[in-house]
């Protein structure tokens, strides 16, 4: 019965490692599914820290990254795999230190990602925002920048960070980088083809002379008047959200698998004890039962060669 137990409990730990090794291939899946999300890869390239330009926007890395952490658990799980067929010691102790390395890991990017975002290159702050707009839209080498802004001014129908208001301090306007006559870049315009995937890139205004208009009351229609900081931190939060429920759930695969393994480990040591404590016994017990059965019999036949017995004595 207790044999049965114990390979039930290796059948469990067993199905909990596929259940581990599925979770790396589906991460490895995601992380290439956001690597192939090109607008999702050019709008985090307004989320980098401070005046930093990097070659490649944060999500690039970031795909990269969950790729990498995908490919790894997957090695893990094999791993596990492997140690629950041999119960080898040696397999099993590293198996569980891996699992307590990477979920120290990613407890700590999400307590990052929630409590201290910055420090993973999130930064959406106003102040920082603004200055990037002023010092990097359309200017040379900064064209993923002005996609990205583009994009945003597009799909959040934005204009500007706080407002259309920041383009008139920038060096697109000052240094006339643009058009002479646009107050404004087209993507804040109101668009015929807001429809189309790459409209961004190729905006059509609905009514150009309205949208560059001075005057509120003739632009207010032709022309987008919020700003983009309300939704591009919502989009974040949006995304630091996506990014906390995959790492909760493969947490909490991974945190399964240790103690699945754990209990398994334990019940075989105890096991192991069972078995050695029995055969202790039985290797302390029989030699006295052996001797005395020898004693016995030594003790009739030195009776019966000497002619002595109980029935004569008495």
């Amino acid at each position: 019965m207790e044999r049965k137990n114990f390979g039930v409990s290796r059948i469990f730990v067993c199905c909990t490692n596929v259940i581990f090794l599925i979770s790396g291939f589906a991460l490895m899946s995601l992380g290439a599914l956001l690597l192939a999300d090109d607008e999702r890869i050019l709008l985090s390239r307004l989320l980098g820290p401070g005046d930093i330009h990097p070659d490649q926007p944060l999500f690039y890395y970031m795909a990269f990254a969950v790729v990498g952490l995908g490919f790894l658990i997957t090695l893990t799980g094999l791993l596990g795999c492997w140690a629950t067929c041999l119960y080898n010691r040696c397999v099993t102790v590293s198996y569980l230190i891996t699992i307590i390395l990477l979920l120290l890991g990613e407890c700590t990017v999400c307590v990052l990602v929630v409590f201290w975002p910055h420090v993973l290159g999130i930064d959406v702050r106003p102040a920082r925002l603004i200055r990037a707009l002023q010092r990097s839209y359309a200017v040379p080498g900064r064209e993923q920048f002005t996609a990205a802004l583009d994009l945003a001014q597009t799909a959040f129908a934005c204009c500007g960070i706080n407002g259309s208001s920041n383009y008139g301090t920038s060096w697109w306007r000052l240094q006339e980088v643009g058009r002479r006559e646009l107050v404004v870049p087209l993507s804040c315009c109101t668009l015929n083809n807001v429809n189309q995937t790459d409209s961004f890139l190729n905006p059509e205004p609905a009514n150009l002379t309205l949208c560059q208009a001075l005057n509120p009351a003739e632009h207010q229609y032709a022309r987008h008047t919020t700003g983009c900081l309300e939704m591009l931190e919502k989009w974040t939060q949006d995304q630091a959200l996506i990014l906390l429920t995959i790492g909760l759930a493969v947490i909490f695969v991974e945190v399964g698998a240790l103690l699945s393994t754990f209990f398994v480990c334990s019940k075989g040591t105890r096991r192991t004890k069972s078995q050695a404590s029995t055969f202790t016994s039985t290797q302390t017990l029989s030699p006295f039962s052996e001797s005395d059965h020898d004693f016995g019999l030594g003790i009739e036949n030195r009776m019966h060669a000497t002619g002595t017995t109980f029935g004569t004595k008495s």
